[in-house]
Order: structure tokens, then sequence, then C-alpha cells
């Protein structure tokens, strides 16, 4: 691959195909539902990443006989990190400005894992982890994808680099070596995206090693094409024209739904490669006059700048505003993207990349300067990140002071069926805040509850003396909304009521029926999980005298009467053996995160935010209809304490009653203790204490 002047290197058609990706993914950040595919634009972007970058690591070995890798990195830094990081930085300070405490925590951890650029892997870490699975998208997460990018600029050179040499001691095709060393690389990540994309989804978006083929088919198109850039012809026209019509067809086809990256991807990337293939045809039917459209051709060299500055806006308008995004200010944010964006290009990225002042032209002094702009990014996001965790922990001491010392209709007690409350001092009251509502789960319990993956039972998740035959021994088993009663039942426990034992798993409630998730793994995990779970309660039996299950029934899979019939099948082998079994129907579930409108109050009232009742609470409840039809079950609907007749409240007796959108707080279920223990009695599934 002969060296040429990189005045000389315009190719029209990837300066196309990057403004058709930056505004597939704008446009599907702003109006997804119009363009609910639009995120193949990333793997487009990736391919153009593995074609030019193995293009120019081939033309300097053919030229020099080496490759520089401190000269190298320290270009793509000059090019990459100035205008990154200042998006960093803007986005810091919006946070700070504008978004509520509740918000800092995540948003300064994943302004430092952008930063340092492994901002895939914690998203890939979140969407595994059931409790954070359900956060508000943060200022920065669409650094996932040039957290990515660095990755692959960090390890290919190097691949290139180990192909070289293998090349001259082996003395062997210098080409022909490093297609097959990146071919080989290029393959392996292949299969690992189809295993992982099925095996396990919501991570399989976020890792590299899933998304490196991408790169690499670029990569292996560079060896192929040997630097050739144009196809004459009608075939090349006809292949480009085709090749962004299945990119449109994608972005207006696939979806949430669609299993990415796996096999969907390939149509995006075969596409991407095709156009490069085709390069600038000539001929009446050549694509050729619009990739050099100059709208087209600005849109190319802004790419990188418009995907950095789109989306921060979309996610700090709306505290600005108070309200959603409409329409205008979907507009104002497009509008602001591309100015934002060409400024940004004209004074930022430019100048850094092509200065020769300060020495920045040397790699050692860029090694420096991003050192430091990244330290500086970290230092400040630190501060922000412990500001907010110092808030959480002040106002979760408050929370549990207030708990153990409760005042006159705290909580649950506001809603005592036979003493109905009102105390007007907690009007005004919010615990725990918003800010720390986040960590009141029920975490503090080591060893009770199985991740997502896991198939292991609990062995020491107990309460009381269980030696002590004396007091009745009550099984919790269910998923994550089981485990919200864990608090209630230990201090149950603590008052030598019953003693505890509990097996609860993520996302796997108590029943014969698989569950209803797109995670083969968590299934099937599940599945395991739940084989185990019948083993153990049934040589327990003897000893058991009550199990309390629930779940989130939204999870539950098959019709109604399918979904009775699988707890059922589960349950009739322990009240044979003489085991009460008592399901809790579920709790309300609201469609937006509760912490977010009351972290946007002005005024804390007792009815803000409260939702309407038969938008947040199913008139269907399967473990609510199994304990009232099963014979030897029975239900315990604890509605009242969520819900009055027409609304559900999320701030009942000066208590913020949920963590998220469907959990609810430990605070709240520690203040039913006493109502749950009385119903509980008064249906008969525990004797009276004496």
């Amino acid at each position: 691959m002969p060296a040429t002047h990189p005045r000389d290197r315009f190719r029209a058609e990837i300066a196309a195909l990057r403004a058709c990706a930056v505004m597939l993914v704008v446009l599907y950040h702003l109006w997804p539902g119009r363009l609910p595919g639009g995120y193949i634009g990333v793997d487009v972007f990736f391919v153009i990443s593995g074609f030019l970058i193995t293009g120019h690591l081939m033309r300097e070995a053919a030229d020099t006989g080496r490759i520089r890798l401190a000269r190298f990195y320290a270009r793509r830094a000059r090019r990459l990190l100035p205008a990154a990081y200042l998006v960093l930085a803007v986005s810091a300070v919006a946070v700070w400005l504008w978004m509520p405490l509740m918000g800092w925590r995540q948003n300064f951890r994943e302004i430092i894992a952008s930063a340092l650029y492994v901002q895939n892997w914690a998203l890939a870490a979140d969407s595994v982890d059931y409790l954070a699975a359900e956060n508000d998208p943060s200022t920065v997460q669409h650094y996932w994808t040039l957290s990515i990018e660095e990755q692959f600029y960090l390890v290919w050179p190097l691949l290139v680099l180990l192909s070289t040499v293998a090349a001259l001691r082996l003395r062997r095709s210098h080409r022909g070596t490093v297609a097959l060393v990146l071919g080989t690389a290029t393959v392996a990540s292949f299969a690992y995206s189809l295993w992982i994309t099925h095996a396990n989804p919501p991570a399989a978006y976020f890792v590299t090693p899933a998304r490196a083929w991408q790169f690499g088919a670029g990569a292996l198109l560079a060896l192929a094409l040997a630097g050739r850039t144009c196809r004459r012809g009608t075939g090349a026209s006809l292949l480009s024209w085709a090749a962004f019509a299945a990119l449109a067809w994608c972005g207006l086809t696939y979806d949430a739904s669609t299993p990415f990256p796996g096999t969907a991807a390939l149509v995006p990337v075969l596409a991407t490669v095709a156009v490069i293939w085709a390069g600038e045809p000539r001929g009446a039917l050549s694509p050729a006059p619009l990739m050099r459209w100059r709208a087209t051709h600005t849109l190319g060299e802004i790419s990188y700048s418009m995907y950095l500055w789109h989306w921060p806006p979309i996610v700090i308008l709306p505290f600005i505003l108070g309200s959603e995004l409409g329409l205008w200010p979907r507009v104002g944010i497009l509008a602001f993207t591309v100015v934002a964006s060409w400024a940004t290009k004209r004074w930022v990225e430019d100048p850094v990349r092509f200065t020769r002042r300060f020495g920045l032209r040397r790699p050692r002094i860029t090694a420096v300067a991003t050192a430091a702009g990244a330290a500086v990014l970290v230092a400040g996001s630190l501060v922000g990140h412990q500001s907010a965790v110092a808030a959480e922990e002040r106002a979760a001491q408050v929370a549990e002071q207030l708990t153990e010392d409760a005042p006159p209709c705290f909580g649950a007690a506001s809603r005592d069926p036979e003493r109905a409350c009102h105390n007007p001092d907690l009007d005004d009251q919010l615990i725990p805040t918003p800010e720390a509502v986040t960590d009141d789960y029920a975490s503090g319990y080591p060893g009770c509850f199985a991740g997502p993956h896991d198939t292991a039972l609990s062995d020491d998740c107990t309460f009381g003396d269980l030696s002590d035959d004396s007091l009745p021994h009550v099984i919790l088993v269910g998923d994550s909304h089981a485990r919200a009663f864990l608090p209630a039942l230990a201090r149950m426990a603590e008052q030598k009521l019953v003693t505890v034992s509990a097996q609860l798993k993520s996302s796997c409630a108590w029943t014969a029926n698989p569950l209803d998730h797109n995670d083969p793994q968590r299934v099937s995990s599940c599945e395991e999980w739940k084989d185990g779970l019948q083993s153990w309660l049934l040589e327990r039996a003897e000893s058991t005298d009550l199990i309390i299950t629930t779940g989130y029934a939204a999870m539950l899979s098959g019709s109604r009467a399918e979904q009775v019939d699988g707890m059922r099948e589960v349950w009739r082998p322990l009240i044979d053996a003489g085991v009460r079994i008592v399901a809790v129907r579920d709790n309300p579930r609201h469609d937006d995160t509760p912490q977010r409108c009351l972290s946007e109050l002005d005024e804390i009232t007792p009815d803000a935010c409260a939702a309407d009742r038969e938008e947040v609470l199913d008139e269907f409840d399967a473990f609510a209809r199994a304990g009232r039809t099963i014979d030897g079950a029975q239900a315990l609907d604890l509605t009242d304490f969520y819900c009055d007749e027409s609304v559900c409240p999320v701030i009942i007796g000066g208590v913020n009653v949920y963590r998220d959108k469907s959990h609810l707080s430990v605070t709240y279920v520690r203040t039913m203790t006493p109502y749950v223990y009385r119903m509980l009695v008064g249906m008969g599934a525990l004797p009276h204490s004496t």
C-alpha cells in the first residue's frame, strides 16, 4: 500500500457513511419511535474505524518497515481526546448545576469511567445488576462506543505489529500473515458475539469482545482493497445504493427487541463494507454526487463531535425545563448539536490535532497532556460523587434513627386499619430522601440473595434461634419483590415472634412456569435454582410452619390460568406435607421512577407524585389469585398499605415508599412489620404470640 499525501486521501463514500451513521444515531435518540433501529449507526462507525486504522498501519509498515506505536497512540489522542474531554467537562458542570442530587453518584461515576475509557464495561456490569438495570440514562452513557474504540486502538496495532514481526521471522507474506491473524481474531470475536447475544443479551451489547469483529470486518476489507478507492460501472453504483438502503431498512425495522449484536449486526456491517468496497462509482446512476454534496461532506467532518454533543442535552434539558422534551426542544437540540459540533471541530479538534505548538507533536508531551486532562476530570467527578455519597449517608442515618424511634403515624402506621391516624408534622417530610433511597433496599443481609445468573441456594440466610421449637419457623421464597419483605420478617425474628429462613433469587418467582425474560441464561439459571429449591423445601417441610412467597407479577409467563397452575404444581407437595403457604399480592409498579418526580419538587406534600391506582396496580395478580384458589394456600393483600381508592401515593406517613419503579424501600417495609404480623396471625397463618 503506497503512502499518499493526506490531501489525496479523501474518500467521499466514507464521509457519506459517517454522515449517515451519525444522523441515524442522533435521530434515533431524539425520536426513537420514528427510527427504532438507529442504534446501528454505531456499527457503521466501528467498521469505518477498522478499515481506516488498519489501512494506515499497513501503509506505515510498507513505507517505513516499522510501526511506531507511540506516534500512533499520540495521533489518536490528539484526534479524539480534546473534544471528548471537553464534552465530559461540560456534562459534569451541567450535572452539578441542574441535575438533582439523586443523580450525581451515577453520573459522576460514569464520567470517571468515560474519562478512563471503560464506560462500556461499567454499563455492561449495570445491565446485569438487577438493581442497577433500571438506572436512568446518564449524561455520558453514549461514551460506551468511544470506550470500545479506544480499546480497539490499544490492541489492534499490537496485533498488526506482532503479525509483521512473525512474517519477517517466518519469511512469509506480510499481507497474508496479517490477514491470517486479524481474520482469526475477527472470526473468534464473531463466534463470541453469537454466543453472548444468546446467553447474556444485556451485557452483549456493551462488551468489547462482542464488537471487535465489526472492526475486524473493516480491517479485512482494507487488506483486500490494498489501497484501491474507485470501482466504476453500474454494478458498483447499484451495490452502493443497495447498501445504503439496507442501512435505512435496519434503522426503520430494528428495535429494542432485536437480539443485538449477534447475527442482526451482520446486515449493517456488511452494508458498510459494501459501500466502502464500491467506493465512489462513476456513471449516471452513481451516488457520488450525493456523497460529494457539501452538506454530506460537512456532516461527515463533524460527525464525531455531533455524536459527542447530541446526548447530554437530551438528558439534562428535561431537568432545566421541568418537563419531558416536546417537539421544539428536540428540534432545538438538533440545531444546537450541529452548531456546537461545527464550533468544536473548528476551534478544538483541528487546532489540537494539527498544532506544532507546546511540543504536542511529541508522543511524550501528548501522553502527559492526556494524563493531566483525565486526572482533572476524574478528580472533579470524585468530588461530586463523594458529595452525593456523603448526602446519602446522612439521609440514611436520619431514616434509620426515625425508623427505630418513630414519631406517631410514621409510615404504614398512618394506614393502620384499626387506628388510622394523621400526623401533620410529617406532611412535609420525606424519609429517606430521593438521593438516599436508591441504597434503601435489603442489601444488609449477605448471602440471602442469588444474582441473575447464580444457581446456588443460600445456606446461611437465617434469623433467630432455629433450635427454639417454641417459635414458628417461616421461610421466605421468591425474587427481589419477595426480598423486600425480609426486613419485616427479620424484625419479627428480633422480637422473638418467629424464626426465619430465606431463599431468594433475582427475577425468579416460585412457580413451575419459566421466567418471562429475554436473557436465556437468566431463564435457565432460574430453572436450575428452582429445581434445587423444591428439594430443599421438601427436606425441611417437617420443621417449617409457613412459607411466604411473592414476586414481580409482570415477569410471570403464560396465561392467567397457566400462571396459577404453575404455582399449584410446586406448592401442592409442600401443602400436602402440612406446610402453610401465604402468597403476598405484588405491590404497585410505576411506569416512571417516583424518585425522579420527587427530586424535582420544590415542596413536599403527602400527595406529591401519586399515581393513578388503575395505572400502577394490575387488576389480576397471579399470587393473590393462587392464594385464594389453591386449597391449603392463603392470600395476603397489603394493597391498603399502598393505595387509596383512586391513587397510590409514593409518600405515606412521611416515608418514601419506593426505591425505584417497583421495589419497596426498606424504611417503609419496616414500618409495616407490626401490621403484617397482625394480619398473618389474624388469618391463622401464625399462632398468637404468648
